[in-house]
């Protein structure tokens, strides 16, 4: 027999219901755009959805035609460019990052609304490669991604060339006029791409090297000029607790050295002397009450227990008693003479031990990010040839100096050789180890304006120029944040050469 649903029932069924249909209605609002060339399927859509000014995330998809497997070996790249009138077209270019399972990511930057041309290549390790060209839109809710094949033209011959002299270009096959060799046709699609065709026997005679890009650590090395000064933790004073008079000085000069316990001069004090005639007076008496008291007072003056020692055993005040080095080392300030009186907790002496001392360096503020403490460090001097000094960051100074604009970043350093003495000045490198990076040869990297281009060996002899984005500089190399994977090839020397042959073959407005 069946009841009819109370109210609460058909509202929560109701909110279900609405649930379900919201979800089914969620996801992109263009379907995916695909192409099959060279034996593969690719597809390329957006992640959000639409197309928008700026950043965008862009998903691919890469199976085999014949069998629909994920193809996960692929190097995929898109270009895209956005021409207007009276200027040079504006161009990005994105190399897709692998997911796993045929699925890769890529980010294209539309730095304007409306529609870019759109290139794409997917090529295999086997040498497979597929393109296609078509085109991005940014705009309302109708966005979508239009791919196409290649077209049929761009395997056409462009022009015939000659391996050792690049510049010549010929409308059909023969000889070089320059050296007679027999000339090699370059295709509509490598001449639009900037791609250039060189013997590699010819690569060799201009002096064009090569350079594998790989993952390696990163370290910046920071050089700096440092300063020698005294450890400042270990400075000590000498400021008797007591007034009185200066008898035989032994320290009598600066820079001495002195050793911890040994005498610095003899102590005259009238009130010293009636706390020893008290003390004795108490231990003679055998009221260690009275002993003990009067001892503590000798030791709150800082009366060495062998002077105690030293006065019980001759049962009588001694006149003067010796102020001792509380730490060995040297001193670095001296306020008193023999025969000189002083008041209590006035400074005598300041003693620096030399062991272990500090080192001051200038680090610009644009360095500052890669230095902190711990950061390993060596120190050099051309007065120490053929030697370098191990030492660590122990501190960063919170300002800058007014005058120079740079901050003091402080080494601490054992010196028990005595090699470094304050004031001294030495050269300092900081190495900030940025952990595994992209990197290539600084020489590999071409600068134009706000663009890096390097030229990519995608076969012997056939070069193609990319567009990279660079990030750290290292000592003779640069990270790579973008448009590079580890593993290829890339010009590293003489690519000055074959970037002026490339800009004549594809007609680049920048560089």
């Amino acid at each position: 027999m069946s009841h009819s649903a109370s109210p609460a029932a058909r509202t929560l069924l109701a909110l279900a219901l609405a649930l379900a249909s919201c979800g089914r209605a969620s996801g992109p609002s263009a379907p995916a755009a695909s192409f099959t060339d060279a034996g593969m399927k690719v597809e390329l859509s957006v992640a959000s959805g639409a197309l928008r000014e700026g950043k965008n995330e862009l998903r691919l998809r890469v199976v085999d035609a014949a069998s629909g497997a994920p193809v996960d070996d692929a190097s995929l790249s898109l270009d895209y460019a956005m021409s207007m009138a009276g200027t040079p077209p504006m161009k990005g270019s994105a190399t897709a990052a692998p997911l796993g399972g045929g699925e890769y990511r890529a980010e294209a930057d539309l730095r304007m609304a409306g529609t870019w041309q759109l290139a794409l290549s997917a090529r295999r390790a086997s040498g497979q490669e597929a393109r296609a060209t078509g085109s991005l839109r940014t705009g309302a809710a109708e966005i979508q991604i239009a791919a196409s094949p290649s077209p049929a033209g761009a395997d056409e011959i462009s022009h015939y060339t000659c391996s050792m002299h690049p510049s010549v270009h010929e409308s059909h096959p023969g000889k070089c006029p320059i050296c007679g060799m027999d000339l090699v046709p370059v295709t509509r699609g490598q001449a639009a791409n900037g791609v250039v065709r060189v013997e590699p026997e010819r690569l060799q005679k201009i002096g064009v090297r090569f350079a594998q890009v790989e993952r390696a650590p990163l370290v910046r090395t920071v050089r700096a000029l440092g300063r020698v000064t005294w450890d400042e933790t270990r400075l000590v004073d000498v400021a008797p607790k007591i007034s009185g008079f200066v008898r035989d000085l032994r320290a009598d000069a600066l820079g001495a050295r002195v050793a911890k316990g040994e005498p610095l001069f003899s102590l005259y004090s009238p009130d010293l002397y009636a706390a020893e005639a008290e003390y004795l007076q108490a231990h003679s008496s055998g009221s260690e009450r009275l002993a003990s008291a009067g001892r503590a007072r000798l030791r709150l003056w800082d009366v060495a227990e062998r002077d105690v020692a030293a006065l019980e055993a001759s049962g009588k005040p001694l006149e003067t008693l010796p102020v001792r080095a509380p730490a060995s080392g040297y001193l670095v300030e001296k306020n008193v003479v023999e025969g000189g009186a002083f008041e209590a907790g006035q400074r005598l002496f300041r003693i620096a031990p030399l062991e272990r001392i500090w080192v001051e360096a200038e680090v610009y503020a644009s360095d500052l990010a890669l230095v902190g403490v711990g950061t390993l460090a060596t120190v050099s001097a051309p007065y120490l040839p053929g030697r370098t000094l191990q030492a660590k960051v122990a501190y960063v100074l919170p300002s800058l100096a007014s005058e120079t604009r740079t901050a003091r970043v402080r080494l601490e350093l054992e010196n028990g050789d005595l090699a470094l003495r304050p004031e001294m000045f030495v050269d300092v490198e900081l190495h900030a180890d940025l952990g595994p990076r992209v990197l290539v040869p600084t020489s590999a990297v071409i600068v134009s304006g706000d663009r890096r281009v390097v030229f990519v060996e995608r076969a012997p002899g056939e070069l193609e120029p990319r567009s990279v984005e660079t990030g750290v500089t290292g000592e003779d190399v640069i990270e790579v944040t973008s448009g590079l994977q580890p593993g290829e090839r890339v010009v590293a020397s003489g690519n000055f050469l074959i970037a002026a042959e490339s800009r004549v073959q594809s007609l680049l407005e920048q560089w």
